[in-house]
């Protein structure tokens, strides 16, 4: 399996003068969490949903009004379509991104995520494990009523894309980074504002799809494939034992 086997296709760009806003509302409307940012046929930066959440944070809502070439990454991983999946991935995980730009010479033709890897490995590269072998057994975690802006820093700070809501050991919900985005271009577009200080329980999942730490790896796999999900909280017997997302699955899949 090669790279070009592995990527998503048909990759939407976005240009560096245009605003902040219309690149959230790119995410938002397709599900991506990333969207290089272009200049021609040439890739110059690279904005993830954490580096806008970053750019809120740091700036206010006015962030939205500005060019997204101030919010963007002009160091981005990249990698040729003919380089072998597992090579990719390796490459994927020694530089700390979630993420890698498929090149055909200097013409941009695809990204390689983590969900790609999840998505699209052969099963049989799932099956040595369970998942209490490879989940975070310690997840970072806020309660119901922890402001928005709060919960996007700790999102930040903590490089992650979902993040628990719980009540001591129960698991009231689960919000994401796709949540956020939702919610604030949604006031965004209606009211140029929007609230930061509202309590995380107003936009969290409620119910999240759950495992149990003893099932396989594979089963975590096919409930993430099956409701195109990113994360698994661990529940048993009602208390909260931990979280397995892509990024657990996928740095184990290669050792």
């Amino acid at each position: 399996m090669n790279a070009q086997e592995l990527m998503t296709g048909n990759v939407l760009t976005i240009g560096p003068n245009q605003e902040l806003a219309e690149a959230m509302q790119l995410m938002v409307d397709h599900g991506f969490r990333h969207v290089p940012i272009t200049e021609g046929n040439s890739v110059k930066s690279l904005l993830t949903a954490l580096d806008v959440i970053n750019g809120i944070i740091n700036n206010g809502i006015n962030a939205l009004r500005e060019p997204v070439i101030k919010y963007g990454s002009s160091k981005f991983l990249t990698v040729s379509h003919g380089d072998d999946a597992i090579t990719v991935i390796r490459k994927i995980l020694d530089s700390g991104t979630d993420y890698a730009l498929v090149l055909r010479g200097d013409e941009l033709i695809g990204i390689i995520t983590e969900r790609d890897v999840v998505h699209k490995m052969p099963e049989q590269s799932f099956m040595r494990y369970r998942v209490h072998e490879v989940a975070n057994k310690n997840p970072v975690r806020v309660g119901g009523d922890e402001p928005l802006n709060s919960a996007m820093g700790v999102m930040v700070r903590h490089g992650i894309r979902h993040l628990l809501v719980t009540e001591e050991d129960k698991l009231l919900g689960i919000v994401t980074v796709k949540d956020v985005l939702k919610y604030i271009i949604k006031y965004y577009r209606v009211r140029g504002q929007v609230d930061l200080s509202v309590a995380v329980s107003k936009l969290m999942s409620h119910n999240p799809v759950t495992i149990d730490s003893a099932a396989s790896l594979i089963d975590a796999v096919k409930l993430m494939r099956r409701n195109n999900i990113g994360s698994l909280p661990i529940v048993e017997a009602g208390r909260l034992m931990g979280i397995i997302t892509e990024h657990d699955i996928v740095k184990n899949v290669i050792k």
